[in-house]
């Protein structure tokens, strides 16, 4: 499974927060989560949207979207294992869904989405094992 990004951005494509894994150019992973609007449809019950050669694993925080970029090769229920984990951190973190919530807690959602995925692969973290590093980080 290679996990390309995390991203944190509003329904029309702006993105909050973004966090790369491997070597992928910025203006790729921008052009990819700006086309991610479009490929959803208005209404939409599912959550993964697949391209060519990018998997979209989402889901709605708000009026924002989680998104995890992944390549289609990548083992599907990992890729939406790995999104459960970052919708918590971020409930965890932000106990909001507003903008200003969210890139107030930029760091500390950076670095929980660092200790989930290390250069595009998951990690083997708990949500309790990422609460600690996080009050270790903020202390």
């Amino acid at each position: 499974m290679v996990v390309l990004a995390a991203s944190i951005c509003t329904v029309s494509g702006k993105v909050l927060l973004s966090r790369q894994f491997v070597e992928v150019p910025r203006s790729r992973i921008e052009g990819l989560l700006a086309a991610f609007p479009k490929l959803i449809g208005a209404g939409s019950q599912h959550t993964v949207v697949e391209t060519e050669s990018i998997r979209y694993v989402y889901q709605s925080i708000g009026n924002l979207f989680l998104v995890l970029l992944s390549n289609r090769q990548s083992n599907i229920l990992q890729d939406i294992e790995t999104l459960r984990l970052l919708g918590q951190v971020v409930s965890k973190v932000c106990h909001s869904t507003e903008e200003e919530k969210i890139l107030a807690s930029a760091f500390e959602l950076l670095s929980a989405f660092d200790e989930i995925v290390s250069l595009g692969y998951r990690d083997t973290v708990t949500l309790s094992q990422l609460s600690t590093i996080i009050e270790m980080e903020i202390s």
